[in-house]
């Protein structure tokens, strides 16, 4: 009766909180005259006033401290509690500082509710999606029995057997990635060729009155989007093969797994599909997904197996490889060796993967990954040598890589020639691009937004890369049809301009007359690499008036739309890199700033560079403003294009575009990997880590699993359960005191190869007997189905296995990583990164597991809530957690005044928290 009167005095007091909610740090609560007074504890329990329909009243809500939580079952790990001090308001205003939530959402316009399960509300669903990789090798009693038996000189020469074996898949990694390379640039130029001379012989048709006006323009719009529809056939068939596949590998080398990314499958689409979207003339490159193409050939040719075929090779000693540490280390080598073959740049592929994303480095794998560029790049120059030369000409070296910016014949006056003062100019550009950069992400990233909203569908997706296809081609071709008689140049340099390379095969005529070339169309509807070489080799004359230069209108004409199209572009279900477009357009603008530039300095009498100079570092600006590299873009313009003298300028341009970029937001990749919640770790948290404990970011009772359990409630757990890891605890009474001490840690995957049905009768065994029905399992027959192991939902027991038991010792790892809860997460960011962790637990004095901490716990958007509610209740800091089996029995809201409060920590319902649970059943009642 108390209770009830408690609760009827509440509805008042909740709407008085309601109308006037606190804003001093410390939790404010109602006295019984109305009155608003300072309070140091969170105060009694209160009940929302919701109308009757609402949840609330319904019982799948209560409202604890003045908030709501979930009650009806036990919510999910890191299961965010509503509070007053996190804005939410009962029935009035915006649910402010909770992520996902509007007022009205679902039926119950007037109560509030989650937005989901997760701590984040829906953002821990989108989590979930996400698994983390295993790069720590357990150390089980399984593991070590196969190397226990055997003398120290066998298991060194077994070693130095796999070191060099280790070599050899890293020089077939290479030789694999230079071919699909090789094979994608011959496609996409058959494709280039055929869309060109089809237009030109068209335009021809117009010209000499054999076909209407416009003719040409409608049959190359048709083409263009015909082949972007074959194109998109492979990412409706493979939808991961969209996009540049550079996030998933910077994901993949962090540690997050991105399920279907490294399936031959996905390579076929990939390849198939980047050479129909360069053939159809969208603004893309295909550097990117050759990079991903060598990641995949990494993946798979280092595992012996494919899944898409159905093959195996367990009788070889590529099991040898087959765990995450090593399939990682060969995707690095891939990426790398795709980065050589695209750009003809060994260094800069080990450089993108030492800077763009490996979690983990060491000297043996930069030997490898040098040494697989390398490869990869000899090998795609010696197929080079004999595609594009003569019939003789095969292992003549000439050409690096398959893009290849050339080098000028020496007609032209030094072109790279440059002074001193003018490095203030270029990194004045690279700021401009910089922004420019930044921009170009914001935008990209609303449409991004906007597509998951409006385009969801895979065939509203298709239209979308066809329709955008045919309006690129019709600007394209229909911008040089429209300025035919203004932008026309000759071929021929003429007596009063500067001598010029021979650019025969770098130009378009389209419109113009036999002799002549058209200045936009050879930048637009060309080839995108003889766009680039135009734009970095055509000469300029020091008289910025002269007709000699490019036209500063063609340059401005085409340098918008591109860069809009291209924005367009990259998100659409269809593969497509962004180096191509970027240094085009970042060409473009340096071109455009060689005007200015160029004038302010000759009006000082300072000799100025050529502006093809300017267009290289305007290439550096737009590229480094977009994805914010510095380092690996730097050696990738120099080792493309020979001019190591531009090497500081480049370098400044980079590093300038970088800064001024992050003013603003993060580069392109990593915004792309944050709209998909990717739980990504830079290489260093924030200074701020080091304020907030360990304690406030894990996850709150664990779900943890006895030495010796029963298949049936293991079984169960599985199924219900979601996690990954679970910590395997001994259960002791001392003094009347139940401890659960850690003893190890078992992965979700090891449980469910345990109890499959291949396996089941060797493991399990009878509570009186302790005997298996088989012989002793193996680890390499644990790890046999690596990657893809049994799911837990299509496991069935027999009513009479669901009594066996099943012995953890032997396949747990018994030394798992742990911390104190007082630990700063600055030092568990550390450590669980540079170890290349999973699972890290959080144990008291006395060894019982009181939370676990994953990778998504230490993500920033995760910490910044911790940090913020730690900041607004500083009695949060000092708080120390008790083992769940150890919390006082009854409801006591002293007791649990702050773990109520924290949004982040896993509040099992009241039941299930305060409720004894048998020690022997498991599991401690609780998640």
């Amino acid at each position: 009766e108390r209770e009830r009167e408690r609760e009827r005095e509440s509805f008042g007091r909740a709407e008085r909180m309601a109308s006037s909610p606190p804003t001093s740090p410390h939790q404010r609560r109602s006295s019984s005259n109305g009155q608003v007074q300072e309070s140091k504890g969170m105060g009694e329990p209160l009940l929302s006033d919701a109308p009757a329909d609402c949840p609330i009243n319904k019982g799948e809500f209560a409202s604890i401290n003045g908030g709501v939580r979930r009650t009806k079952s036990s919510p999910g790990i890191g299961t965010r509690v509503v509070t007053f001090s996190d804005s939410v308001i009962l029935g009035q205003g915006d649910t402010k500082g909770f992520p996902g939530q509007k007022r009205g959402d679902g039926e119950h316009e007037d109560c509030a509710k989650p937005h989901g399960e997760g701590y984040k509300t829906d953002l821990r669903e989108e989590l979930k999606k996400y698994e983390a990789l295993d790069y720590t090798l357990s150390e089980s009693e399984l593991q070590r029995a196969k190397l226990f038996d055997r003398s120290r000189l066998e298991l060194e020469e077994e070693g130095s057997r796999i070191h060099r074996l280790r070599w050899m898949l890293t020089f077939v990694v290479a030789l694999f990635t230079a071919l699909v390379a090789i094979l994608i640039t011959w496609f996409t130029q058959q494709l280039l060729k055929f869309r060109l001379n089809l237009a030109q012989n068209w335009i021809d048709k117009e010209q000499n009155g054999d076909a209407f006006p416009g003719c040409a323009l409608l049959i190359t719009v048709g083409l263009c989007g015909g082949m972007a529809a074959l194109g998109g056939l492979f990412v409706v068939l493979e939808p991961v093969a969209a996009g540049s596949g550079i996030p998933e590998i910077k994901s993949l080398l962090n540690g997050v797994m991105i399920k279907r990314s490294m399936r031959i499958k996905t390579l076929f689409a990939k390849a198939g599909g980047v050479a129909l979207a360069v053939g159809a003339g969208l603004p893309v490159g295909k550097e990117g997904p050759m990079i991903h193409t060598g990641a995949i050939c990494g993946a798979g040719l280092s595992q012996g197996k494919s899944s898409t075929f159905g093959f195996d090779t367990r009788w070889s000693k590529f099991k040898e490889f087959r765990n995450d540490k090593e399939k990682r280390d060969f995707i690095a080598c891939g990426s790398a060796a795709g980065v050589a073959a695209a750009f003809g740049a060994p260094l800069a592929g080990v450089m993108f993967c030492l800077e763009e994303g490996a979690s983990w480095w060491h000297p043996d794998l930069t030997w490898r990954t040098l040494f697989c560029a390398m490869t990869s790049a000899f090998v795609t120059n010696v197929f080079l040598s004999g595609i594009r030369g003569e019939s003789n000409s095969w292992g003549m070296l000439s050409r690096s890589g398959l893009l290849s910016f050339g080098e000028d014949d020496g007609s032209n006056d030094d072109p790279w020639k440059y002074t001193a003062w003018e490095i203030p100019g270029f990194v004045m550009i690279g700021a401009v691009g910089g922004f420019l950069g930044a921009g170009f992400n914001h935008l990209n990233m609303k449409l991004t937004i906007w597509r998951q909203h409006n385009i969801s569908g895979r065939f509203k997706r298709y239209v979308e890369v066809v329709a955008l296809a045919m309006v690129i081609t019709l600007f394209a071709l229909g911008l040089p049809m429209a300025t035919k008689s203004i932008y026309c140049r000759d071929v021929e340099p003429r007596e009063s301009c500067p001598s010029r390379t021979s650019i025969e095969g770098y130009t378009t005529r389209l419109y113009c007359p036999e002799g002549q070339f058209h200045v936009l169309g050879t930048i637009f509807f060309n080839s995108p690499e003889n766009a680039i070489r135009f734009l970095f080799y055509e000469p300029s004359d020091d008289d910025i008036q002269s007709e000699c230069n490019l036209p500063s209108g063609a340059l401005a004409m085409f340098m918008a739309p591109y860069l809009l199209f291209a924005c367009l572009t990259y998100g659409v279900a269809m593969p497509s890199g962004m180096f191509i477009p970027l240094i085009m357009s970042g060409a473009v603008m340096g071109r455009l700033f060689g005007y200015v530039i160029g004038g302010l300095l000759q009006e000082l009498g300072i000799e100025v560079a050529q502006h093809g100079a300017y267009a290289l570092i305007g290439s550096a600006a737009m590229l480094g403003g977009v994805t914010r590299m510095t380092i690996s873009l730097t050696l990738i313009i120099i080792e493309t294009t020979g001019v190591v003298q531009f090497g500081l300028p480049v370098f400044l341009t980079a590093l300038a575009a970088r800064v001024c970029g992050h003013l603003i937001n993060e580069g392109l990749y990593d915004i792309h990997m944050e709209l998909r919640h990717v739980p990504f770790l830079t290489w260093d948290p924030p200074i701020w880590y080091q304020t907030i404990r360990a304690s406030e970011i894990m996850s709150y009772s664990p779900v943890c699993l006895d030495m010796r359990s029963e298949a049936g409630k293991t079984l169960e757990i599985l199924k219900k359960e979601r996690h990954n890891g679970f910590p395997v605890v001994e259960t002791t009474v001392t003094s009347g005191i139940t401890r659960r001490k850690l003893r190890g840690i078992i992965l979700r995957k090891h449980l469910c190869q345990l109890l499959s049905p291949k396996f089941r009768h060797r493991v399990l065994h009878s509570p009186r007997t302790g005997q298996s029905q088989g012989t002793e399992l193996q680890w390499d027959e644990l790890e046999s189905t690596y990657p893809h192991f049994p799911p837990a939902d299509k496991l069935e027991l027999k009513e009479a296995e669901k009594k066996l038991q099943l012995d953890l010792s032997t396949y747990m790892n018994p030394v798992p990583h742990v911390v104190p809860p007082n630990a700063s997460v600055w030092h568990v960011y550390q450590i669980f990164r540079q170890m290349g962790l999973r699972h890290l637990c959080v144990i008291d004095n006395a060894g019982d597991v009181i939370g676990m901490i994953t990778r998504q716990d230490l993500t920033t958007e995760h910490c910044k809530q911790c940090f913020d509610f730690g900041s607004r209740t500083p009695s949060i800091r000092t708080w120390r957690p008790l083992p769940a089996h150890q919390r006082p029995h009854g409801w006591s809201a002293a007791g649990i005044e702050d773990i109520e409060a924290l949004p982040n920590w896993t509040m099992p319902s009241r039941r299930s928290i305060w409720t004894s649970a048998s020690p022997r059943n498991g599991s401690d009642g609780s998640r």
